[in-house]
């Protein structure tokens, strides 16, 4: 059998952020918007001739069972959704993982879907013990699904669901996390000015240091488990923030999605110690000064990419930027979400993809 190359999209966040952990949306309901961007994680597999699985990540692994892998992700995957026919397995991301965009569900959505990928080559194989594993899914939904349990329930990681759905269904489109577990998805029909102001009036900016979603976010679901009232509280505003994004962003008034998705700063400073760091109000205030309306900083916080929305002043706010060496991440929109490629790619080898 060939080679299977898959490739999920990162995302930005654009509201709703903490809404999607088990801890709150099980007894509030959540609600998150992002868009889906044309950069990407790459998974590579195919089958291996050795009798060993090779795995590349930020390390390497030559391993004779799943059970010995220390990826704790890879480990699991392999562990739900693979039998024991050995593999080679490459992952690679245009960005460093830990930096905001949703890289560690991209790469858990995107492995699952080349797991998919090689065992429906081998449906005709019916010896390799399929019957007592649950195939990878293929369809975004399901596909989102079993990467919220990977990451989650198995793993245990102290992250949400928004990203895993992010990476499966690509688009700018709103995500309601219900408290039964299951999530609706709804594209965003977007008016012409705010598509506008994603892809031409917005920049990316890498203000550097990486750190772990999971840590950071560990402390919101404890205090959200014992009803801390303040952290509830900001969870609420976090969610009315995104209903409001979204709405805005439909009917094309930027004015108010500029106001809320600024609003979002000082929120993901008061939810977790440390979220913001001093370079981040560094990098926003020269942002401002250039003309930015909005900055907003991505992810769970502690570093990584923000994201500035500057209409009529972003080559201000560019020039800015690149004076205080904060590097621009040039991005379009991506619409197709989790795919496998047809054709061979020229894959990115800016950063292993290490996930943990």
């Amino acid at each position: 059998m060939k080679a299977v190359v898959v490739r999920a999209p990162l995302r930005l966040a654009l509201g709703g952020g903490g809404t999607d952990l088990p801890a709150y949306f099980r007894r509030n309901s959540g609600f998150a918007v992002s868009a889906a961007i044309a950069r990407y994680v790459y998974v590579t597999a195919a089958p291996s001739i050795d009798g060993r699985f090779h795995l590349k990540h930020l390390t390497v692994e030559e391993v004779v069972s799943p059970r010995s892998v220390r990826h704790p992700l890879l480990r699991a995957l392999l562990d739900l959704h693979w039998d024991d026919q050995p593999l080679e397995l490459a992952s690679v991301a245009e960005v460093p993982p830990g930096t905001g965009l949703g890289s560690s569900g991209a790469f858990t959505v995107c492995t699952l879907k080349a797991l998919g990928e090689l065992h429906a080559a081998r449906e005709e194989q019916r010896d390799s013990g399929w019957e007592e594993l649950e195939p990878p899914a293929r369809d975004p939904q399901r596909l989102a699904e079993q990467a919220c349990h990977v990451e989650i329930d198995v793993v245990g990681r102290s992250v949400g669901k928004h990203d895993q759905y992010a990476a499966a269904f690509g688009g700018v489109r709103a995500y309601e996390f219900l408290t039964d577990g299951s999530v609706t998805v709804r594209t965003l029909d977007l008016h012409e000015r705010s598509r506008r102001a994603l892809v031409e009036e917005t920049g990316l900016f890498f203000l550097g240091g990486r750190r772990s979603a999971s840590r950071l976010l560990a402390g919101v679901a404890r205090a959200v488990r014992r009803g801390d009232r303040g952290a509830l509280v900001l969870l609420h505003r976090a969610r009315e923030i995104a209903e409001g994004v979204a709405d805005a962003l439909e009917r094309g008034d930027l004015e108010t999605w500029a106001r809320l998705l600024d609003a979002q700063w000082d929120l993901k400073r008061r939810r977790a110690p440390g979220a913001v760091p001093p370079r981040a109000d560094e990098l926003r205030t020269i942002a401002q000064r250039a003309g930015a309306s909005a900055v907003a900083l991505m992810g769970a916080g502690g570093g990584g990419f923000l994201l500035c929305y500057a209409p009529g002043a972003l080559e201000r706010v560019r020039t800015a930027m690149r004076s205080a060496r904060a590097h621009e991440l040039a991005f379009a929109l991506d619409h197709e979400g989790c795919r496998a490629l047809e054709t061979p790619v020229t894959v990115p080898s800016s950063s292993a993809g290490d996930y943990r």
